[in-house]
This record gives C-alpha cells, sequence and structure tokens, in this order.
C-alpha cells in the first residue's frame, strides 16, 4: 500500500499560526469597538439614542437633538448613561486591541527554537532545558 499525503496536515495551522490569527483577530476586534458609536435605549419612543464613540466621548449636542426637547435633567441622565456605556465599551476595546498588539509583537519578535540537525556541534536555538 503506498503512503497517501495526510490531507489534514495540509490545512491545518500550527499553533504559532493560530496564535497569529487570533492576534490579528483580537486587534481588529478592539479597533471595531472603539470606532463604532455607542447608543443607549430612549424608552419614549422605544428607540435608541447615539452617544458617539469611544474616542470622542458624549456628544450632549447630538444627543439633545436625538432625544427632542428633553429637560436639562434628562440630559443629565442620559450623558450619564452614555459615559458609563463608553467608559464599558472602551475597557473591553482596550484589552482586546493592545492584548492583539502585544501578542502580535510577540509572535514577530520571539524567536522559534529549532531543533540541532544531526550532524551539527551547535543547537541552532536557545538550549532547552
Amino acid at each position: 500500500m503506498s503512503e497517501q499525503p495526510d490531507v489534514l496536515a495540509q490545512v491545518t495551522l500550527t499553533p504559532r499560526g493560530f496564535a497569529g490569527v487570533l492576534a490579528v483577530l483580537a486587534l481588529v476586534t478592539g479597533l471595531v469597538l472603539a470606532i463604532v458609536p455607542v447608543s443607549v435605549a430612549h424608552p419614549a419612543n422605544n428607540g435608541s439614542v447615539s452617544c458617539g464613540n469611544t474616542f470622542g466621548g458624549v456628544e450632549s449636542g447630538a444627543l439633545a437633538e436625538g432625544l427632542g426637547k428633553p429637560e436639562r435633567a434628562e440630559v443629565v441622565q442620559y450623558v450619564d448613561m452614555c459615559e458609563r456605556a463608553i467608559g464599558n465599551r472602551g475597557d473591553y476595546a482596550v484589552f482586546l486591541f493592545f492584548g492583539g498588539l502585544i501578542a502580535g509583537l510577540g509572535l514577530g519578535v520571539v524567536r522559534r527554537v529549532r531543533p540541532a540537525s544531526p550532524g551539527s556541534a551547535h543547537p541552532t536555538g536557545p538550549a532547552l532545558p
């Protein structure tokens, strides 16, 4: 019987490649979370009000316009809700973005350990314990 090449070995990622895919995915997800506008519910019209994104913070003018003609106390409540929502989204965005960035840099900087060739006197990578 002749040996057939393993089909799964041709399409399977190495652990380092899989970690690279996860790092890029985290980086892009963090960036998207930071850019996409945050919105909070508006119970009066069963809709939502846009608060802005994590870079710009709460846009009180646009918030008041989205609420219609609110009183000052209502605008203050919505600004508080928007700030909390943006802060929560910002935590996840920063964690994912910088986590992906650090993982990607680590994968690019850290050398792979290569086993010594059979006739070599010196190993080609760091010494293993």
